[in-house]
């Protein structure tokens, strides 16, 4: 998680020694960089339109955030670290059934959000992004199977040769370009889903041995040519993405309920 961690420095590297109202900006402008993305697409979000809906002029957004880009990664960032923190897993996510069930739920929540991922697409696909952003990319992308892979390291069932940073990054170029062929079109939802994990599972095959290789070899035949096992996957996802979003939308009205208090 370094990556996350640089790219929060990189945003607050100007307002070290800020005060709480710049911070209560910086939150103002996420928020209204969230709205524009989510409402309108990336395309429709600029540093003039952001500071109007913020109630701050575009000097304050660069002196906050440094770059348009940082606005869009963190904005995306905040709104998937929210998400993730409400998901619950009953399974380990060292084990591949958990990991296949994050990818799941992970996979199936971007196709609920397109201009979400049009902004990350244009991250991750961008010759000037920070690296500090890429490195945050990357860990989105890869984040449920860090756990197992590590685990799969430690058992002595990665291929000789196969550096595991390596495998991540690979990992993510894998997702990336399956969401942008999905973003411009040319895959529906439905063979999305299925390729999206498909691909990962046929790359780690190529990078494991033993019983991490069987286990993954199993799960695809799985994946592939059995619908119910699929259908059970991404409906136990469902209810775990819609569950997540309830408990959101009652965080936010209690932090609503507490701020009105506070102000009489």
């Amino acid at each position: 998680m370094s990556g996350t961690s640089d790219l929060e420095l990189l945003a607050l590297q100007n307002m070290i020694n800020g005060s709480e109202a710049m911070f209560d900006r910086r939150r103002r402008i996420l928020r209204e960089a969230r709205a524009i993305i989510s409402q309108e697409g990336p395309e429709q979000l600029n540093m003039r339109n952001l500071g109007e809906r913020a109630g701050v002029s575009t000097k304050t957004i660069y002196n906050a955030f440094g770059s348009k880009e940082t606005v869009i990664a963190l904005a995306i960032y905040t709104y998937f670290q929210s998400f993730v923190d409400h998901l619950t897993f009953e399974t380990n996510s060292r084990d591949l059934d958990g990991a296949m069930e994050r990818q799941a739920t992970s996979t199936l929540r971007d196709v609920d959000v397109p201009h979400f991922m049009k902004a990350v697409i244009g991250l991750y696909f961008s010759r000037t992004v920070h690296p500090a952003i890429r490195a945050v990319l990357i860990d989105l992308a890869t984040r449920s199977w860090s756990d197992w892979l590590q685990k799969v390291e430690d058992e002595r069932q990665i291929r000789q040769g196969v550096v595991l940073r390596e495998l991540h990054v690979d990992l993510s170029s894998l997702q990336y370009a399956c969401i942008l062929d999905w973003c411009n079109g040319s895959l529906s939802d439905e063979v999305f889903l299925r390729r999206s994990i498909s691909g990962i599972l046929t790359h780690l095959m190529g990078a494991t041995t033993g019983q991490a290789y069987e286990a993954l070899g199993a799960a695809f035949a799985n994946l592939q040519s059995n619908t119910e096992f699929r259908d059970k996957m991404f409906s136990s996802s469902r209810d775990r993405i819609d569950a997540a979003m309830k408990n959101i939308t009652a965080d936010r009205r209690r932090r609503r309920t507490a701020n009105a208090r506070a102000v009489i």
